[in-house]
């Protein structure tokens, strides 16, 4: 099983799994492998949805510095290369067209062609920029069709905003440390592989806690290893030993649109999974507290449902859209399930059955804050609030809290006891001293005299 692990909270499998990590290894487990994932593993729809230039004028000059740049580390990392295709790069690792020879660049682009054209090439992410703006040339010279023409200020003007984005993101070590990872860094899809030919591995945990949220990075991220899954699973590598990926807050991950109207794309890798993937032997398990958020074609594909307490009313009608054997007066039940307690439909039960779960061997670390210990750890017990008389605190071996409970809890009290009542002094007559009248008497007004007409 590879489980993807949103949040980080699975770190508690401890050595019962294999750890990698995106980002950074604080917060891990002993023995946890720092992975990136190089930028040149995105397929196009992923560099848009990183980069997200605007579809009318940067969206091909981007595709063309890719290619440019591609044509240029190969002729670079090539030791048997032609003097006259090497002359074309500069020592930075761009190529500089304004003024340069047409026929050259056509000559080295079709001797490396594979190179150029290959899906997932690799190229130099930090000259991006520099080489969208040497594409912002006019087609040939004035004088001379067979050379570049000079830089098109209109074109350079068009894609000023997407160089500003990509020099800033060159500046951002939590996105570069990933896509463009240090040598001692692995690649993630190589370590997935190479725990996918162990015979003795069972549980490889891959953590995005540490994964920034900049751009898109994390959808991406899990996109590409979606998109190198599936790959995988149409070579036939899961026919004899079928594999299950299971994803945490899946709704992250489905169906993701990014971009705007003008200019945006979709991250449906693990979309195609859950819909072709069982065939070839890889199987998706999708965990969510959201499950109407998944897309309905997703859905439409689960053979299995186990669903636990759902309160809102959209995410119980999804659940019953997909579950065909679910009806309304069932769904009702939802909401009142406690924790341990779910329902499970599928094709394998005519009738939705209830179960109560077991208590895991190794818990999810999902548990929230414990507010009545709130600032208390750490203080001495005198100085913490003791429980009411007569109440034990439960014993937890966990807590840092201990309590006192005196054997007489009246100690030190000068008060009445509870079994004592104070005598009161009662007047025999309670209208002593007063000067008023009295229940009995009723003060005399004096009438005054009319002097009216009358």
């Amino acid at each position: 099983m590879l489980l993807i692990d949103a949040t980080g909270e699975f770190h508690t499998l401890g050595d019962k799994a294999q750890h990698i990590a995106f980002g950074s290894t604080d917060g891990e487990p002993e023995g946890s492998q720092l992975v990136g994932v190089p930028h040149y593993m995105m397929r196009e729809s992923d560099r848009n949805a990183f980069l997200t230039p605007s579809g009318g004028s940067q969206l091909p000059k981007l595709r063309e510095a890719v290619r440019t740049l591609r044509l240029a580390y190969a002729i670079s990392h090539d030791p048997d290369a032609r003097s006259e295709h090497s002359a074309i790069v500069h020592a930075d690792g761009y190529i500089v067209k304004m003024g340069k020879s047409r026929i050259l660049y056509r000559e080295a682009a079709e001797t490396y062609m594979v190179a150029v054209e290959g899906l997932h090439a690799p190229f130099d992410i930090r000259q991006l920029a520099i080489q969208i703006q040497q594409e912002c040339v006019f087609a040939t010279a004035q004088n001379d069709s067979r050379q570049f023409g000079g830089v098109s200020n209109s074109e350079l003007g068009y894609v000023g905003t997407l160089v500003s984005r990509v020099n800033d993101l060159l500046q951002i070590p939590e996105v570069m440390s990933v896509i463009d990872p240090p040598p001692d860094t692995m690649d993630a899809t190589q370590v997935i592989k190479a725990w996918i030919e162990q015979t003795d591995a069972h549980v490889l945990r891959v953590s995005l806690k540490n994964l920034t949220f900049a751009n898109n990075l994390r959808e991406i991220v899990v996109n590409i290893l979606g998109q190198t899954l599936l790959g995988w699973a149409r070579e036939g590598l899961f026919r004899s030993i079928p594999m299950v990926a299971a994803i945490d807050e899946a709704h992250q991950f489905f169906d993701v649109t990014v971009g705007d109207e003008f200019a945006s794309a979709r991250l449906n890798a693990f979309d195609l999974v859950a819909k072709e993937g069982r065939k070839y032997g890889l199987t998706v398990c999708a965990a969510t507290q959201r499950p109407g958020d998944l897309p309905a074609g997703v859905l439409s594909q689960v053979g299995m449902t186990i669903a636990h307490r759902l309160s809102d009313g959209r995410d119980r009608q999804r659940v019953e859209q997909a579950a065909a054997e679910l009806d309304h007066s069932a769904t009702r039940l939802l909401p009142g399930l406690i924790p341990g307690e779910a329902v499970l439909m599928g094709i394998d039960f005519p009738v939705p059955v209830s179960v109560r779960v077991n208590r895991p061997v190794e818990p999810p670390s999902s548990q929230g804050p414990d507010y009545t210990k709130w600032g208390l750890v750490g203080q001495p017990v005198e100085n913490l609030p003791k429980p009411p008389v007569g109440q034990v605190p439960e014993d937890d071996a966990e807590d840092d809290v201990g309590y006192e409970i005196d054997d007489d809890p009246w100690a030190g009290y000068e008060g009445p006891g509870p079994d004592d009542e104070e005598e009161h002094e009662i007047d025999d007559d309670p209208w002593a001293g007063y000067d008023g009248p009295g229940p009995e008497e009723e003060e005399e007004e004096e009438e005054e005299e009319y002097e009216g007409p009358f």
